[in-house]
């Protein structure tokens, strides 16, 4: 059963992919299902989403970072996967080297030491992979819980996360104990955002338009060679960031 429902989520991505680019204006041939998934999704984030994380944030800063760095340090295996299948062999062994340093010294990654020792954190996933196969994005599609997504990175998520050997850890144990990283990195995500959401949904005229935009230059940004460049340009039209990646551990 588990290998019918892989076969159907991989069936699901190329169905949806699109060899239009997305810059293309005219490309709204997913339009109305997704206006309809974002107001699901909305619905889901103010009835349950924001009240719950509200409660999370009571939790003292230092305990958010620390659920965070770990969430974080459980990534770098993925990380330097993608890496390697890029060509960007001195990033993965970067990587490795968090890894170690973080999970030892840092006590799973607690604490953020690799960074203070000038290994400086580098994110990157297998659609960012795809990317540089010259595989083209797509759809742009969101999706019921999990958000914006374009058909490229979807699909990326869904190797990342099967590949990444903390999820085949934990895939034999409980339901909650399984999910509890993705959970954590919700709520917290949730919790620090929350004053730019909020600003970003009474505020915007359209706000699903508003979304969509703010996700497609945030993914621009993160498989672009020029990442320090486009960052620079990116924080001079918007004064804080949003994780859309909410179940990439990222």
């Amino acid at each position: 059963m588990k290998h019918i429902f892989i076969i159907l989520k991989v069936f699901f991505i190329f169905f949806f992919t699109s060899p239009s680019s997305l810059a293309d204006e005219k490309n709204h041939d997913y339009e109305k299902i997704n206006r309809s998934i974002h107001t699901f999704n909305d619905v889901i984030d103010q009835s349950i989403l924001r009240p719950t994380s509200e409660v999370y944030s009571i939790l003292p800063d230092f305990i958010e970072l620390g659920v965070l760095n770990v969430i974080s340090n459980f990534n770098e295996p993925s990380n330097f996967m993608n890496h390697i299948l890029q060509g960007e062999i001195k990033s993965g062994i970067s990587s490795l080297g968090r890894l170690a340093i973080n999970s030892t010294i840092g006590i799973l990654g607690i604490f953020e030491i690799a960074d203070k020792a000038g290994l400086q954190k580098i994110p990157n996933d297998f659609g960012k992979t795809l990317a540089v196969w010259g595989l083209g994005e797509g759809q742009y599609l969101v999706l019921p819980f999990i958000g914006p997504r374009t058909a490229r990175h979807f699909f990326g998520s869904i190797i990342d996360t099967a590949l990444n050997p903390v999820n085949y850890r934990l895939r034999d144990e409980g339901g909650v104990i399984s999910t509890s990283p993705s959970i954590l990195y919700v709520l917290s995500t949730r919790s620090r955002n929350a004053k730019t959401i909020d600003n970003l949904r009474n505020t915007s005229i359209d706000y699903y338009s508003s979304i969509k935009s703010i996700y497609l230059q945030d993914r621009g940004i993160k498989i672009s060679l020029n990442i320090s460049e486009d960052i620079d340009i990116f924080n001079e039209n918007f004064d804080e960031d949003i994780d859309f990646y909410p179940g990439d551990n990222e």
